[in-house]
């Protein structure tokens, strides 16, 4: 099946979206939560939240940063990155390991701001009507995941989800989006990774996919521009040719 993309077009069975910073806007859903976790991880002290804002990629303003941990990165990964920065700023591993748990509390606590990006349900619908097998490769745990398409509608137009506490490795290595391909036996050169970071496209093109789309911020930059096949603005501009 063709899908087009401005001039570029790609013949694909499966599009693998990323879901943050994709189909929802990252810094709504997210930066509130990264404020929680690095307050409460570094017990209020101003050192240790600024060490732990540039390990995890959180700019002056609280916004999450292209490329950063928090932006791309596994819970896991996360959290590893997180009581790293603790040790090193002189607090115990018992301490840290209760303000992490204190700080995951607080997240659990609240409600996610699931702000799509787009008509995201309608263009969903549009794509698997064409006869797409439409698939999510997120960093997220799987509950998340699951919460946020039954917010956005799209629970029941996602055929699978590769998440980032399943039985594979993490966004960039290319087992879960494999694992995808191969549940529906699709040659991983016939997926299309569609995301905003650069652990979507590392995964994708050690997958062997057969292109890579990144999505626009709402400034209209890309930071991903240079290594993808196309950029769009939203998912609205991915087009089946009849």
């Amino acid at each position: 099946m063709i899908v087009r993309v401005g001039k570029t077009a790609f013949d694909v069975d499966m599009i693998v979206f990323d879901k943050d910073g994709t189909l929802i806007d990252l810094n709504a859903a997210w930066a509130p939560a990264a404020r929680i976790w690095i307050e409460t991880s570094a017990g209020g002290d101003p050192t240790t939240m600024n060490a732990l804002e540039v390990e995890l990629g959180v700019d002056d303003d609280g916004q999450l940063l292209d490329g950063g941990s928090l932006a791309s990165e596994a819970v896991g990964q996360i959290t590893a990155r997180t009581r790293a920065v603790l040790l090193s700023n002189g607090v115990d591993e018992s301490a840290a390991e209760q303000r992490m748990k204190a700080a995951q509390a607080g997240i659990d606590q609240m409600t996610i701001d699931v702000r799509p990006l787009g008509p995201v349900r309608m263009i969903m619908e549009r794509l698997a009507h064409a006869g797409l097998i439409l698939t999510i490769a997120s960093s997220d745990n799987a509950s998340q995941i699951h919460a946020d398409l039954v917010e956005l509608g799209i629970e029941s137009v996602i055929s699978a989800v590769a998440a980032g506490d399943g039985p594979w490795p993490p966004k960039p290595h290319p087992a879960g989006i494999i694992a995808l391909a191969d549940q529906f036996e699709v040659d991983p050169h016939r997926l299309l990774m569609v995301g905003d970071s650069l652990t979507d496209v590392a995964a994708a093109r050690n997958a062997g996919a057969a292109g890579v789309v990144g999505v626009a911020r709402a400034d209209g930059t890309c930071a991903i521009a240079p290594m993808v096949d196309a950029v769009v603005q939203s998912i609205g501009e991915l087009i089946v040719a009849v």
